[in-house]
């Protein structure tokens, strides 16, 4: 994995105007049914002030000192997800069209959040996939939901839990096999900013994790 994994809390110095923000927009759902709940239009085709200000503040984290001369290329959406509709695990996935893969929680859902995971054998791949998709098309036969799902998330072995703390932004390798973790009891939608990056390019830019490997 080239990117770090990261936890910054208290991540926008006004939540509340974000969540506001959030509230007035169309939210629809996946139209080829590979994701969960229902999202915004793309940040960018609607306050591309917002999406410019909120990309730059993400890779600050990263590049502190070159932020100035970064240029990127990324795709953000507000997110809402339904209380139990998909159980108390996600279906375990990977981001591999992007390079690290950022989250704010703007919900007060603190003992839900994402989980990383490793495959159990070096060469492991989701299964199942159209099972998924049924699912989050039809939104019906849960039973079967939940036996195909343990069935491709058996494939995987968890290893971290960044917590849903309200206003905290976790960061993590798009190609990180990751999942949802909702567990619990306030029956609320539970809202992020999703924001996915790739073609982060700097004169001399170096990597978090290839150069700390290089010393």
């Amino acid at each position: 994995m080239q990117w770090p994994t990261l936890i910054v809390d208290n991540f926008f110095t006004d939540p509340h105007a974000t969540v506001r923000l959030s509230k007035t927009f169309k939210y629809t759902r996946a139209i080829d049914n590979t994701w969960p709940g229902t999202r915004s239009p793309v940040i960018s085709d609607v306050d591309k002030a917002f999406f410019l200000w909120s990309t730059r503040r993400i890779l600050a984290v990263l590049y502190p000192m070159q932020i100035n001369a970064l240029t990127w290329q990324a795709v953000q959406y507000f997110q809402r997800i339904p209380y139990k509709t998909y159980g108390g695990e996600g279906w375990i996935h990977g981001d591999t069209d992007w390079e690290f893969t950022s989250i704010v929680y703007l919900s007060e859902h603190p003992n839900s959040g994402t989980c990383l995971y490793e495959g159990t054998h070096f060469n492991v791949s989701t299964e199942y996939n159209e099972e998924r998709k049924r699912f989050f098309k039809e939104l019906a036969d849960y039973k079967r939901m939940e036996k195909y799902k343990k069935k491709a998330n058996s494939k995987f072995i968890k290893k971290v839990e960044l917590f849903s703390n309200f206003n905290r932004l976790v960061l993590f390798d798009s190609h990180n096999w990751h999942a949802s973790r909702n567990s619990d009891t306030d029956k609320s939608d539970r809202l992020t900013l999703i924001t996915f990056f790739k073609n982060i390019t700097c004169k001399d830019i170096r990597y978090p994790i290839t150069t700390m490997r290089r010393i």
